[in-house]
């Protein structure tokens, strides 16, 4: 009886936090947020979901000999994510990103490290950007091509977002994207 009453308790403060949680969102509506505000409560499912699947991929990784991530990719792949709504000029929706982390944070790791992947590869700005075509992959194809990688946008998701696989990079390319990140990064 007690545990139902401690649960019962627990439940309803946890509604008091959500009221509470919407009552600070009202107060911060106007003509200029509101439509963004409705964005990003529509996305609480999404992101309740995939909460929820990097909650089992890390049970998954605890259980494995191993302790490595059941979700398995390689530096150079191609992959659709799915990313939240944005803040200001930050990406948001599906967006393909490349993999640039290590082969060992690929295996354990709970997150990725990520280049954002954007469509409009003919309009290149080459302080921070670098046109990537169907020509640069060794399989695949990008759902734009030319499309363009973005070097400031050096991103860490979960690796609960990442998607279908798109492809991956040749090499050479490989190489003038790492390059790149050196020059993003001054290294």
């Amino acid at each position: 009886m007690f545990s139902y009453v401690a649960k019962e308790i627990r439940n309803m403060e946890t509604i008091l936090k959500i009221k509470n949680g919407f009552l600070d969102i009202i107060q911060v509506i106007n003509n200029k947020n509101k439509i963004k505000i409705v964005k990003h409560l529509a996305e609480i499912p999404l992101i309740c979901a995939l909460d929820n699947l990097s909650n089992e991929n890390k049970i998954a990784r605890a259980l494995d000999e191993n302790k490595k991530h059941p979700i398995g990719v390689s530096r150079g792949e191609i992959y659709n994510f799915k990313i939240t709504e944005n803040v200001g000029s930050e990406l948001s929706g599906n967006h393909l990103c490349v993999i640039i982390q290590n082969k060992k944070g690929n295996i354990y790791a709970e997150k990725v490290n990520v280049l954002h992947i954007e469509g409009d590869g003919t309009n290149i700005n080459t302080n921070y950007q670098m046109q990537l075509t169907n020509d640069d992959l060794i399989f695949g194809h990008l759902d734009k091509n030319p499309s363009r990688i973005i070097f400031s946008d050096i991103m860490t998701y979960d690796k609960a977002r990442i998607g279908r696989k798109i492809g991956k990079i040749k090499p050479e390319k490989m190489l003038a994207i790492n390059n790149s990140i050196k020059k993003q990064l001054q290294l």
